[in-house]
């Protein structure tokens, strides 16, 4: 089967931007304050996100696990069979990607905005969920 395309939310190109924007946002507000503007702006969090909070494991829990990733284009290390040179990712048969994440989201627009240059501007389009 084919992927026809692919969704990346709230997905940061470099883990260590994400970082430094969680602790620019955060500055001095407190936990509660935090989570409330920049994870779940409900008054009463969802019965699933309290779940999936309670059950997360230990194994990926934290960017700790994960602090030098950092995104590369599949094309950097490949070449099109048609000829086309390395860094098209449209001549790899790439799927389109739909990019999204929250207006007031800790995954700010920088640390999502290397996607386009990443993966191709024709391939990426960003949502931007209001509220």
């Amino acid at each position: 089967p084919k992927c026809l395309s692919v969704i990346l939310a709230n997905t940061p190109t470099d883990m260590q931007k994400s970082n430094y924007e969680w602790e620019r946002l955060q500055g001095n507000t407190p936990n509660d304050r935090f989570f409330f503007k920049h994870q779940c702006r409900l008054k009463n969090v969802p019965d699933d996100l309290v779940s999936a909070f309670d059950h997360c494991g230990s194994i990926w829990v934290g960017t700790g696990v994960v602090a030098e990733w950092k995104a590369c284009s599949p094309s950097d290390s490949l070449t099109c069979e048609n000829g086309n040179e390395s860094g098209n990712n449209l001549c790899l048969g790439m799927p389109p990607f739909a990019l999204i994440r929250g207006e007031h989201d800790f995954v700010t627009h920088s640390c999502t905005s290397e996607w386009k240059s990443i993966l191709g501007d024709a391939l990426v389009e960003e949502v931007v969920m209001e509220n």
